[in-house]
């Protein structure tokens, strides 16, 4: 009950009033990709393609839209702002029903279960992260899949038959099923990663009659069937990194952004030390989320007492407290990232480290850590006596003493940050009354002290955490914003350096959430992924996972001539080129002449790789009307030549595009829009090959005469990829079936 109030306490009287998220990604992705993957889907198309971002992009294959995870489905009967508002508080709700459910199952009291459970729903990894969809939904998942282990674990030991064991490796199977599904790779595999490691220390530990046969071969059904019931996802996903830069690893450099700062370690006890994004401003390295630590005071004490406990006893019982020790001081390492010389040697040389960015994001095993050590602690918590009590009451006053003490650096330091004495006041009062509720305890808790921890539980996690997501009206999502007077007919664009300008210094800075802040203003400054809730095409995409041939367009793009650069607009179909605006937050856009998304070029050129095309095209004397540089399977062979003619779009949706080529000496058709694999092209209901155009676009050659020309993005993957994740589940229910409870 407890840990359902702290997130209904936090988001319900947002959503009471109408209000819903719009911070950062919420409207910049998750709400622009639901809202188009809703729309499609409801017309009667899958939602495969986007055509409203970069030139297009894939829409299933990108893994964060989370297009497949049931939750999201809701999004299909619910606008996507109010259904990601609510999915945001259901999966606060679920991570601490999780962490509730593994400490019950590894005997912890209902006192250590609500801490931990409390902590983990409302910590400041998961709240300060809310806008963030993916993360939240793959973290909610994390206390669940130890759950399912130690279910699997437990049954095994006891010697129970197949049917009841099969079940619990059926139900890790389903969750690590759900979790990869719902959009977070980084997330999805640092959980797995734990859930092996517990599973391997429980079983060399404490159980050592253990089956370990029978124990792989459980692991290793769970596993592949977990794969087959989200491989409708994961297959295009992995085929969509094959063809993206992220398929060789991240630049070092960009891989070591926002490694944990040391700092922020005193995060545990003082949340706010460097100010706070929606009080006053935060003023620490890079920004607030990343490096949010807290998950409560009395937790925090609790894990300590529990890890002091754990390294004195050599007893069984403390074998799980040692474990979580040892995940907590190798997550904090890990997350320091560039901060040591480990993590970098890490990421040039060990397999999986070089494939994500942010090594903070390793301190959500620490998170995950001291809650459950909390949880354990609170199990030995007790009135203190003897010498135990004596320095109870004394760091009790000690502690009252910091609230005073910061109080007087405020009067005698004229110069002091305002932050350091409002943490440390506040950090002061919570463990003053840790101590109390300490120099207090009954024996047996009595009603009166049981309610006066819950109430400190909640108000203590709330105060560090209200304001970390703020709201605005659903109706900001709703109509068209100023932008869409441009029109649907062709692309808009915003270069990169305006694009950071706004979204970093202007609209979402990360020293404080702006409170003026209009999510019309967004929408109406184009700033990528915005203008997809316009129906607004951009050849811009705020997106991690980006199609390789896209990001080198991009870059040399940028890196053009004035000229080129201009020459290279029209040919992306781009008629609008936002510019800021000395006047107002919204930038102006000005008009690209000729721009067109089709057009009829009647010569090729054959080259032989991608930069060689991009070193053609984004010459000084390349004419993209006259000329064409493709890359045939064969680049030596002698191309076909073609004269001038008229080509038109006539029927179009997300997967599919219709056009008529008037052609009376045949020519190239060249569609502005990108090249990738999975579309498929029919002249006149036959097939015809789709060669990459110009480095980064389709080109198709047509016959002379007249000549209908459908392309359609069918990928291989979809068939084979669907029928794994239904006979995946067909599998698992069935399997069900047969191991059921007689």
């Amino acid at each position: 009950m407890l840990v359902s109030l702290g997130p209904v306490l936090l988001f319900g009287p947002a959503l009471a009033t109408g209000q819903v998220l719009y911070w950062g990604t919420s409207v910049l992705q998750f709400v622009p990709w639901h809202a188009f993957a809703a729309q499609s889907v409801l017309a009667g198309a899958a939602p495969l393609w986007n055509p409203l971002v970069g030139m297009g992009a894939p829409l299933l294959a990108n893994y964060q839209s989370g297009l497949l995870y049931p939750p999201n489905w809701s999004m299909l009967l619910v606008e996507p702002a109010i259904a990601q508002t609510w999915l945001t508080m259901l999966h606060l709700i679920v991570a601490g029903a999780g962490m509730v459910l593994l400490c019950r199952r590894l005997g912890i009291g209902a006192i250590g279960q609500s801490v931990a459970g409390l902590g983990f729903a409302l910590s400041g990894y998961l709240v300060a992260r809310s806008s963030f969809q993916s993360i939240n939904n793959s973290v909610a998942w994390l206390p669940w899949l130890l759950w399912a282990a130690e279910g699997l674990l437990g049954r095994l030991a006891a010697g129970r038959g197949m049917a009841p064991v099969g079940r619990s490796a059926l139900t890790l199977a389903a969750i690590l099923g759900t979790q990869w599904l719902a959009g977070h790779a980084q997330t999805a595999w640092y959980s797995l990663l734990l859930t092996l490691a517990w599973v391997a220390w429980r079983s060399w530990g404490a159980r050592r009659s253990l089956r370990r046969r029978e124990l792989t071969g459980m692991l290793v059904l769970g596993l592949a069937l977990a794969f087959c019931l989200a491989a409708g996802q994961l297959v295009p996903t992995l085929e969509y990194l094959g063809n993206s830069p992220r398929s060789a690893a991240v630049d070092l450099e960009a891989g070591l952004t926002y490694s944990l700062w040391p700092w922020r370690l005193l995060g545990w006890v003082a949340p706010g030390l460097f100010g706070h994004p929606a009080f006053g401003g935060f003023w620490g390295y890079a920004n607030y989320w990343e490096d949010a630590l807290y998950v409560g005071t009395l937790a925090f004490v609790l894990a300590v007492f529990a890890s002091v406990n754990a390294l004195r006893s050599r007893s069984a019982a403390s074998q799980t407290s040692r474990f979580l020790v040892v995940v907590l001081l190798v997550s904090l390492l890990l997350a320091l990232g560039s901060n040591t010389p480990l993590y970098p040697f890490l990421f040039r040389n060990v397999p999986t480290f070089g494939m994500f960015q942010a090594p903070t994001r390793w301190s959500l095993l620490a998170v995950f850590a001291v809650c459950l050590l909390a949880g354990l602690g609170a199990d030995g918590w007790r009135a203190p006596r003897g010498r135990a009590l004596y320095w109870t009451r004394l760091g009790t006053a000690g502690a009252a003493g910091m609230i005073v003490f910061a109080f007087l650096a405020a009067r005698l330091l004229p110069g002091l940050e305002q932050s350091f004495v409002r943490s440390f006041a506040l950090a002061g009062l919570a463990l003053a009354i840790v101590g109390l509720l300490t120099l207090t305890l009954p024996p047996r808790p009595r009603p009166i002290w049981l309610a006066a921890l819950g109430t400190f539980l909640l108000a203590d996690l709330l105060l560090a955490t209200i304001g970390l997501n703020p709201t605005t009206s659903a109706t900001a999502y709703r109509g068209e914003s100023s932008l869409a007077s441009l029109g649907t007919e062709h692309r808009i664009y915003m270069p990169a350096d305006l694009e950071q300008e706004l979204k970093f210094k202007q609209f979402f800075r990360f020293d404080r959430f702006d409170s003026t802040l209009q999510v019309g203003a967004v929408r109406a400054s184009g700033l990528p992924n915005a203008p997809m809730l316009d129906g607004l095409p951009s050849a811009n995409n705020f997106d991690p996972l980006i199609p390789v041939r896209y990001a080198g367009w991009i870059e040399q793009l940028e890196g053009a001539e004035p000229n080129v650069r201009r020459r290279m607009l029209a040919f992306m179909d781009v008629a609008w080129v936002a510019k800021a605006s000395d006047l107002t937050q919204v930038p102006e856009y000005l008009a690209v002449p000729g721009a067109a998304r089709v057009r009829l070029v009647p010569q090729a050129l054959a080259v032989c790789s991608m930069q060689a095309a991009f070193h053609e095209v984004f010459s000084t004397s390349f004419d993209p009307e006259a000329f064409v540089v493709v890359e045939p399977e064969d680049c030596t062979q002698d191309l076909p030549r073609g004269g001038a003619g008229v080509v038109q779009v006539v029927a179009q949706d997300g997967n599919r595009i219709e056009l008529i080529a008037r052609a009376e000496s045949g020519g190239w058709v060249v569609l502005s829009d990108l090249y990738y694999p999975g579309w498929r092209a029919q002249v006149d209901g036959v097939d015809s090959e789709i060669l990459p155009a110009n480095g980064a676009f389709r080109a198709v050659y047509v016959r002379p005469g007249t000549h209908t020309l459908q392309l359609e993005y069918r990928p291989a993957w979809l068939p084979w990829s669907l029928a794994l994740s239904i006979g995946g589940l067909l599998t698992l229910l069935t399997l069900v079936w047969l191991w059921r409870e007689r």
